[in-house]
């Protein structure tokens, strides 16, 4: 008799701790990987903090800036341009030269060729497009260009 309170006992046990277990597994771990990709379209503003002239011999002029606050998986790449809001527009002022995405810390650090026609300084805010639908890539006299349109 006291062997099958045990048993019971056991068994009862049991069925809590797997019960727990299988709600246990429907949270989401706030550890795991964002895995969604932003609309396209979507801004990602961010302050230019550093200006270099060249960092390597035969490198150009460029700059380096970083924001936070991401909760979506961004999808940039070298040679995607960089806006900067001019009046009421937005004006394509640069490449993608180098990113780099801290995922635990939702920061983007973006490195950036600036166009020769346009003055970036450190502390300017501007813009890259966390998922561009249309831009596409060319190649110019050795250089990369977007073709993306002024938005």
């Amino acid at each position: 008799m006291l062997a099958a309170l045990a048993a019971t006992g056991i068994l009862a046990a049991s069925a809590v701790f797997i019960d727990l277990r299988v709600d246990a597994d429907d949270v989401e771990d706030p550890r795991a990987p964002v895995r969604t990709h932003p609309a396209p379209g979507t801004r990602f503003w961010f302050e230019v903090i550093e200006s270099f002239n060249a960092k390597y011999e035969g490198d150009t002029p460029g700059h380096i800036g970083r924001g936070g606050g991401l909760s979506l998986h961004p999808h940039v790449a070298l040679g995607d341009p960089v806006f900067h809001k001019v009046g009421d527009l937005d004006k394509v002022i640069g490449s993608i030269t180098g990113v780099q995405w801290d995922r635990l810390k939702g920061a983007l650090t973006v490195e950036f060729r600036p166009h020769e026609e346009h003055r970036v300084a450190v502390g300017d805010e501007v813009w890259v497009d966390l998922n561009p639908a249309f831009v596409t890539m060319s190649i110019q006299s050795g250089a990369a260009s977007s073709s993306a349109v002024e938005k």
